[in-house]
């Protein structure tokens, strides 16, 4: 125990009479830390969570009519189909990204949003997650806003065509039976 105390005090001694020098390594290094601090850009990232709806009113009508989609392949189907290039071109007017840009940095934006809009599984059933990063705060929301514009867009048309071809299909079946009734 007293070589222990002992060691302390030596250490605690050597720290004093270094103070100064310590001091000023000290102030430098916060320094310089601060200013990397201050020059390093803010990020900003936009999320949001959507719902993909397997379970529509129809589905109990075509069990054993029709065979059902996987529901991982709609949901693969509809992002590949939500990042696409007339998708993202409708998504940087809606953001109003176009504004500024010429037909030379349009190409260059759109590059650029294919590759860092990104669709997250968040682990739970049927449920996604819409993420974009971006260096302005505002951009990255209108940006997010607008991608979750285009896919409910895109998926009430999609059911709209589901239901009428659903639709469709129950006449056909239900003239074929009436016609073998008759």
């Amino acid at each position: 125990m007293q070589e222990l105390i002992a060691q302390i005090v030596t250490i605690a001694r050597g720290m004093w009479r270094f103070r100064w020098q310590s001091l000023l390594v000290t102030w430098v290094v916060g320094a310089i830390a601060a200013v990397i601090a201050f020059r390093v850009p803010d990020q900003y990232e936009a999320t949001a969570r959507i719902y993909v709806d397997t379970q529509s009113i129809l589905k109990p009508l075509m069990a054993g009519l029709t065979v059902q989609p996987n529901v991982e392949q709609q949901v693969s189907m509809l992002s590949r189909t939500l990042i696409s290039r007339p998708n993202v071109e409708k998504l940087i007017r809606m953001a109003d990204m176009d504004l500024r840009a010429g037909s030379k940095t349009e190409e260059a934006l759109i590059e650029r949003l294919t590759k860092e809009i990104q669709i997250r599984n968040t682990g739970r059933d049927n449920l996604y997650s819409l993420v974009f990063k971006d260096s302005d705060q505002d951009k990255a929301k209108r940006v997010i806003q607008s991608l979750v514009s285009i896919f409910v867009e895109s998926s009430l048309g999609a059911s709209r065509k589901d239901t009428d071809s659903a639709k469709t299909f129950l006449n056909e079946q239900i003239k074929q039976y009436e016609a073998k009734l008759e």
